[in-house]
Parts: C-alpha cells; sequence; structure tokens
C-alpha cells in the first residue's frame, strides 16, 4: 500500500484535491484540518481544547496529534493506501510520524507539494466563504463565484467568512508555513520521494499531475525492489 504526504500552504486547495483523488483512486484520506474541525463545531472536549489556538493560526499540540492519528491509521485496513493531508506541519511531526506508521507497518511513500504564489493565496482565502443555509447542507464558495453566491441566498443562505481567513490570521498562518512547515522538505529531501505541482491549475489538472506522479513512485519501488 501506498501512504502520501500531501503538503501545501493554506490556500493550496489540498482537501479538495485530497477528496478528488480519494473518488478516483479509492485512497483512504486522513485531512487532518477537516477533522479537527469537526470536532470544533461539535465542541467535543478536544474541539474546545483546539478551537482558541486554530483561529489564532496556531498548530494543535503534538502530543495530541499523535494521539488523534494513531487513531485515525487504526480505522484504515492495512492494504488500502492512505494520503495525509495537513500532517506533518513540522520537523517535530515529520519525526513523529514516520514512528506512528512504523507501528501500523507503513512508511512514507511519496511526497506531494502544491505549489502557488502568495497572491494567489491571499485572493482564494480572502475571498472564501461559507454558505449556511437553513437545511444545515453548508456548502464553500468564494465571493468571486457569483452564480454560487446567487444560488446560496435563494436557498435562505448566509455568507460566514471563516475567523482563519481573516487577512491577518492568513498571514499569520503563511508565516507558520514558512518556519515551521517548510522546512521539513529538507528533512525528506535525501529519500527522493518528493514531487512538486502546480497548484495554480484546475483541481482536475493537479489531480491528473499527481496521479501520474504516483504512478512513477510506483514503478520506481518496484524496480528498485527488483534489482
Amino acid at each position: 500500500m501506498q501512504t502520501v504526504l500531501l503538503i501545501g500552504p493554506p490556500g493550496a486547495g489540498k482537501t479538495t484535491i485530497a477528496t478528488q483523488l480519494a473518488q478516483e483512486t479509492g485512497m483512504a484520506i486522513i485531512a487532518t484540518g477537516q477533522r479537527l474541525r469537526a470536532e470544533i463545531q461539535a465542541q467535543s472536549p478536544i474541539g474546545k481544547q483546539i478551537e482558541q489556538l486554530l483561529t489564532q493560526g496556531q498548530l494543535a499540540p503534538d502530543s495530541l496529534m499523535a494521539d488523534l492519528l494513531r487513531s485515525w491509521l487504526r480505522d484504515i485496513p492495512p492494504s488500502q493506501p492512505c494520503l495525509l493531508d495537513g500532517f506533518p506541519r513540522t520537523i517535530t511531526q515529520a519525526k513523529l510520524l514516520d514512528t506512528i506508521l512504523a507501528e501500523h507497518g507503513r512508511q512514507v511513500d511519496a511526497i506531494i507539494v502544491l505549489d502557488l504564489s502568495e497572491d494567489t493565496i491571499m485572493h482564494r482565502l480572502s475571498g472564501r466563504r461559507v454558505c449556511r443555509t437553513p437545511d444545515g447542507n453548508n456548502i464553500t464558495l468564494h465571493i468571486d463565484d457569483t452564480a454560487m453566491v446567487a444560488e446560496c441566498l435563494a436557498r435562505g443562505g448566509v455568507l460566514i467568512q471563516r475567523d482563519d481567513d481573516q487577512p491577518a490570521v492568513i498571514k499569520a498562518r503563511l508565516h507558520l508555513y514558512e518556519y515551521e512547515t517548510a522546512p521539513i522538505l529538507h528533512f525528506y529531501a535525501t529519500r527522493n520521494l518528493t514531487h512538486y505541482i502546480d497548484a495554480e491549475q484546475p483541481p482536475a489538472a493537479i489531480v491528473a499531475a499527481i496521479r501520474a506522479a504516483l504512478q512513477r513512485a510506483n514503478e520506481f519501488e518496484i524496480g528498485r525492489a527488483g534489482s
């Protein structure tokens, strides 16, 4: 089975890309940000613990993330490919991940890095809104998408901006990425597992490029095992 890391700055579209990959390949997805936000929305004990940290653009404690990751991996069959979206975010977490994956008979087989400019990131996140509707079927959209905005309002929806999409918080999140997350690429550099993908493209093109990169990685591993 392949275990893949999906890395990229806020606004790179990691959750959207991971979802499409899962639909096309059957990979299990562990989207840490999405799962943590679900905990916050449910106001679970964990959600209450991390809510203030995340809205300030900070990271959840490593010990908490390790416990959650172990729990999430136990729910995935050993034979099923797995993609991690949003973890690791630091070198400490990268080292921790090696240990956790080994406990489950896994290792990091490929690293996908979504690459895009800061201007694109700011535009995507500052314009992102959640359409909250009376029926509870909330959707995420961009204020530039006038058709989706009109549909939201026609359904009686209200447009909400996430706390972590405020400009000051976006800057804080980018600062964290540059100074804590980006260096993990150096941690993995000697393993020759990293594939850079242009994330300025439409989602379908990004997914196609990732699938091609994973195929090459798989063929490389098969060739190395047979040599």
